[in-house]
């Protein structure tokens, strides 16, 4: 599912995110950012295949750093997991269904400010010196 998933990141953002990035509060799948005139946007995913509940506290702990953070899961995964919406809607982390090239957004959170102060500055430093250009803002990619 990785590979399918950051091909689908490649070609609706480009190439603005870091895999497996180390040195976080937990070590998300992706980190996807955007540097709207001046402004940077960061989103989290963590992926899994069945446990949906470890990943939603996975996702809360990027809620450190990240604007966004969402949980991704195949389709029978994701069905499960949208039962418990509210679980999702209470911890501010958006639920993602995806198979394959089909990314289908089940629950978008509002945009909220990062947990840690320290964290986000320890985020914003890298990705202000990073060279990677977004094709669009982060946020399009939720809305395929």
């Amino acid at each position: 599912m990785s590979v399918e998933f950051e091909r689908c990141i490649k070609s609706l953002i480009g190439n603005t995110y870091y895999k497996e990035w180390q040195g976080l509060f937990g070590v998300p799948d992706y980190v996807c950012f955007s540097k709207d005139n001046g402004e940077i946007n960061v989103i989290s995913f963590e992926l899994k295949l069945t446990n949906w509940r470890g990943a939603l506290i996975q996702a809360f702990r990027y809620r450190s750093f990240s604007d966004y953070s969402y949980v991704v899961l195949p389709a029978e995964t994701a069905t499960k997991a949208f039962e418990h919406l509210e679980m999702f809607i209470r911890y501010g982390i958006g639920l993602i269904s995806f198979d394959n090239t089909i990314c289908d957004v089940k629950y978008s959170p509002l945009k909220q400010k990062p947990l840690s102060e320290d964290m986000r500055k320890k985020v914003e430093l890298r990705i202000r010196k990073s060279r990677k250009r977004a094709i669009g803002n982060v946020r399009l990619f939720l809305a395929q």
